[in-house]
């Protein structure tokens, strides 16, 4: 098993309030600090937060918030001449 008592094989998903399983599945979570989540769910989540919703645990290893971070990383990248221009736009015409 993944070293849980039988109790604690089923979570509620602190999201949504449905039980949940505590393994990881192509519908459920785990994260590292062991609370579970539907897959939906926690993706949702992840879009604001890279904490667990429940001990507020950061999730930086996570491989979600990983590919969330890299995305970031490469808009900031693709746009950044662009904000550039626009901040230089901006200063212009308040001068």
């Amino acid at each position: 098993m993944d070293n849980y008592c039988p109790r604690h094989l089923k979570q509620k998903c602190a999201i949504c309030f449905e039980k949940v399983p505590s393994t990881n599945s192509a519908k459920n979570k785990r994260l590292h600090c062991g609370h579970a989540f539907h897959l939906d769910c926690i993706l949702q989540w992840f879009k604001e937060s890279d904490e667990c919703p429940i001990c507020r645990k950061k999730q930086t290893s996570d491989s979600i918030i990983k590919f969330r971070n890299d995305i970031e990383d490469r808009m900031r990248l693709k746009y950044r001449d662009a904000i550039r221009s626009l901040e230089a736009e901006i200063r212009q015409m308040r001068n």
